[in-house]
């Protein structure tokens, strides 16, 4: 099992690398000057180059990359051309935000998913199958912030019990802390629950057409027992997988959700980064998003291998 973690982090290395290599090569196509971004338009052209000179921009693309991955691997993610803000800590400061959505979204998306999807795939081919089919396309293709516009106007608003705008940190009231973050949860979680949903249903359909199922029934052991013990754990399988790569969806889907919430989150400041031509903020952000999508997959990768022992590395 250790073997098979330290397998598992090695391989997402590279993909971070490469996630960061293709942001910073795309960010030095843009035409921003960080001296004017800096300065301002009345700066005179010595001030200008002296900050360039000073923040490293005028050196070669391997020797700027280089440079910032190495920070970046002690936690300096560089300093923002805005002003002389840290992008680690500007980033600190939102990260929770946008990390709480996340993870709501994927709480909710994988509880309403698999609750749905394994009771169409038990009732396959009949009217609650269908009934729940229809629905789960539906809600594949509504959008997450119009969700939270229809959660905002018609539950927040008229209802004095989860708020439209406030967002409470975890460290100050984790009651509080849930309560805030479950409309944008749901509004963020409900397109990721159908596509769960459906991959739930045809994993259960497929498993309880396996000969083993059908072994086990013919011997007359419980069929409650083989639906939730047996047909669940190899059902959910391929569930674990669509999740890890739903994680990344939902946190680009976060950033969307935010704004529709007004919370504060990455989202906001990433945004104000890209119009004000800040693209350490940018770099910094998806360098971020990219840890965070691994880390996540590699939880995800251990629980697989925990649901089925066939994946173990030997």
């Amino acid at each position: 099992m250790t073997r098979t973690v330290l397998i598992r982090v090695a391989s997402l290395v590279p993909l971070v690398i490469l996630a960061s290599f293709i942001t910073f090569s795309l960010l030095q196509l843009t035409e921003t000057d960080p001296a004017i971004v800096r300065l301002g338009d009345d700066a005179t052209e010595e001030a200008y180059e002296s900050f360039r000179e000073q923040i490293g921009v005028n050196d070669t693309f391997v020797v700027q990359y280089g440079r910032w991955l190495g920070n970046a691997a002690t936690g300096d993610l560089g300093e923002s051309w805005n002003g002389p803000n840290q992008v680690s800590q500007l980033l600190k400061e939102r990260l929770s935000v946008t990390f709480s959505l996340a993870l709501g979204g994927l709480f909710v998306a994988a509880t309403i998913g698999m609750v749905l999807g394994i009771a169409a795939g038990v009732r396959a081919g009949r009217a609650t199958d269908s009934v729940i089919t229809a629905a789960a396309s539906t809600g594949q293709a509504i959008p997450n912030f119009w969700v939270g516009i229809l959660l905002v106007a018609f539950v927040a608003l008229p209802y004095d019990v989860f708020p439209a705008t406030a967002y409470t940190g975890p460290t100050e009231s984790v009651k509080d802390w849930l309560i805030s973050i479950t409309l944008p949860s749901i509004a963020l979680g409900t397109a990721a629950a159908a596509a769960i949903a459906r991959q739930t249903r045809a994993a259960f359909v497929r498993v309880l057409h396996e000969p083993y199922i059908r072994t086990a029934l013919s011997v007359g052991l419980s069929r409650r027992s083989i639906l939730y013990r047996t047909a669940l754990r190899n059902a959910s399988i391929p569930v674990v997988t669509s999740a890890a790569t739903l994680f990344g969806v939902l946190l680009g889907g976060a950033v969307i959700v935010e704004a529709v919430f007004a919370y504060p989150g990455l989202g906001s400041l990433v945004l104000e980064a890209i119009q004000n031509g800040d693209l350490p903020v940018v770099l910094g952000f998806v360098f971020v998003a990219a840890v965070g999508v691994a880390l996540v997959q590699l939880l995800l990768d251990i629980t697989y291998t925990v649901i089925d022992p066939r994946t173990r590395v030997s």
